[in-house]
């Protein structure tokens, strides 16, 4: 027994020895001490040194053909990669970059940071709308242009740092602040600087719910307009595919789901769609909103969610969803809208945690769409669209003008056609664009006209009008003319420019009918003194007017024209 203790006791004696020859080192597989010698890359200049964002530049160094990152600036933002050589990358500069070095990787993980630091320099921020006023504890907007390189608002000497990449507005929460006062000064700081970066004294007002709030920007989880599918299969494997075939929802493509026999109404799962970490920072009545289509069939999903650490799941029914029809099954002809809202929808605690206590400006950390047949009946069929969080219901009500019927509306003296521009359609198979080779300034050309019956607004609580408009390359205009109670009523335009110049996107131009500032009283035989948001409406006109556009070119495709509840996007 002496004997092997002896030995045992050799044997950490020289187990010790190891260690201290090796000084206990851990390799690092990708460190100088590794068998292959990985290639350093090395940066000998940044060309030039100070430029614009948005704005390409020259890296220049040994080593560089296998980069794959690039991070420019103190606050490390990831440059887009334009072109890559072994001595040189030519790269974009992202917007907000703030100064500082530049920092490239390679493939082989290795890294190297200039000693060299790049100046960036920014185009300067424009306010050209400041909230006419302010609501405690509501969030408000501020409109301009470079909005995206605001870093923080003071609100009477109260700073809110913004994280924000929209170029034309900041949505500024006032939670937390001290808004006792009467009237408040905003103070925009940015990136570059600002013009008009002082407000004037903005009355401060008490909220009230029953006054309705200016919508945020939705967040949009899936349009499938990148054409990638994040379905994913469950217990079986349905045709699941991104088309771009009819029938269309919004944009160019959708998520179609099929299949013949589903074994298990309720025990298959057909498959799913899962988003996490969706922000809603300043959403007031944040909802889901998203178009589905079964074609005549019949398709299904449940719905689960989780904030901050609980779990809850719902059902589509006759008396959770905003549509009556719905049934723990959804079976329609042709696309239709849902939006719920996400702090009541009928929920069940689904993971023994309790009830969710929804944080209405928090952040959802899973959200499921479980696909399953339900109460439908084989074969089960589902096409989804645009499934976004709006603030408050999204509701079209009304449809003034989709072109699906084939009929140009148009009538005047400019060029009309359907389909006759070279964008494609914001919605469906058809899109209206009128044109003319010159125009005069403020020259109304003609109309489109939706007079088929009166539009009673008291069955809406947030009434809006929606178009969707696209310029192409070149640029358009239009003016709006309700008629009620024997009174023309002309909506006022939301461009500073009295233009539309879209660079060939869509946008929806939504007006708010309870919004009084926006209307002129444009005549007639009525004694009202205002327009009324609840009242009826005989007719909408849409009158495309040259505005602003003197002497040049005039192009502009309109589509989806709705009366909804609730602005849509």
């Amino acid at each position: 027994m002496k004997n092997i203790q002896s030995l045992r006791f050799l044997t950490a004696l020289l187990a010790v020895a190891i260690l201290v020859a090796t000084g206990c080192k851990k390799e690092d597989p990708f460190s100088e001490d590794y068998d292959i010698n990985w290639p350093l890359p090395t940066i000998t200049a940044i060309n030039p040194s100070t430029a614009d964002i948005d704005t390409e530049i020259t890296i220049e160094g040994t080593n560089l053909e296998s980069t794959t990152t690039v991070k420019i600036g103190d606050n490390n933002l990831s440059a887009t990669i334009v072109e890559k050589t072994a001595t040189a990358l030519k790269v974009i500069v992202p917007r907000r970059t703030v100064t500082g070095p530049v920092t490239i990787e390679t493939s082989y993980k290795r890294s190297v940071t200039s000693e060299e630091a790049f100046i960036a320099t920014y185009p300067n921020t424009a306010i050209v709308e400041w909230p006419v006023e302010i609501t405690r504890t509501q969030t408000f907007e501020i409109k301009g242009t470079n909005m995206d390189l605001i870093t923080e608002v003071s609100i009477n000497n109260q700073k809110v740092a913004i994280d924000n990449n929209s170029m034309d507005k900041v949505v500024v929460p006032t939670e937390g602040l001290d808004l006792s006062a009467e009237t408040a000064t905003i103070v925009v700081t940015a990136l570059g600087d600002v013009d008009n970066g002082t407000s004037p004294a903005i009355p401060i007002i008490d909220f009230d719910p029953a006054a309705g709030f200016e919508a945020v920007p939705p967040i949009v989880i899936w349009d499938f307009e990148d054409g990638a599918n994040p379905f994913t299969t469950g217990d079986i494997t349905p045709t699941n595919e991104v088309r771009s075939t009819a029938p269309l929802g919004r944009g160019a493509n959708y998520l179609h789901i099929s299949e013949s026999n589903v074994p298990d109404p309720w025990g298959t799962s057909i498959g799913r769609l899962t988003a996490n970490n969706i922000d809603m920072d300043g959403f007031h009545e944040p909802h889901l909103t998203f178009m589905i289509n079964t074609n005549g069939n019949q398709g299904y999903f449940q719905l689960e969610v989780v904030q901050n650490g609980n779990k809850d799941g719902g059902h589509f029914t006759g008396s959770s969803s905003s549509n009556s029809n719905d049934n723990y099954m959804f079976q329609t002809t042709g696309w239709e809208w849902r939006s719920i809202p996400l702090a009541d929808f009928g929920w069940e605690d689904w993971g023994g945690d309790g009830f969710i206590d929804w944080d209405k400006d928090g952040i959802i950390e899973t959200l499921i769409m479980e696909f399953k047949q339900g109460n439908g009946s084989n074969p089960f069929e589902i096409n989804v669209d645009h499934v976004m969080i709006t603030d408050g219901a999204q509701t079209p009500v009304q449809a003034l003008f989709t072109f699906e019927d084939g009929t140009d509306p148009y009538s005047g003296s400019f060029t009309s056609a359907l389909n006759g521009g070279s964008v494609a359609p914001f919605a469906g198979d058809n899109v209206l664009n009128v044109s003319a080779a010159t125009t005069g300034s403020w020259n109304w050309s003609g109309q489109i006209e939706y007079n088929a019956a009166p539009l009673d607004l008291s069955l809406l609580s947030k009434p809006y009008l929606n178009i969707a408009v696209n310029t192409g390359n070149g640029k358009g205009y239009f003016q709006v003319e309700l008629f009620q109670n024997d009174k023309k009523w002309g909506i006022g335009q939301t461009s500073p420019d009295y233009l539309f110049e879209t660079a060939g996107g869509w946008t929806v131009v939504s007006f708010d009918l309870t919004n009084l500032q926006l209307f002129s009283d444009w005549g007639g035989s009525g004694s009202a003194t205002e327009f009324d948001p609840s009242g009826v409406l005989d007719y909408v006109k849409i009158g495309f007017t040259s505005g602003n556009i003197d002497g040049e070119a005039y192009n502009i495709n309109v589509d989806d024209l709705y009366i909804s509840e609730g602005p849509m996007f």
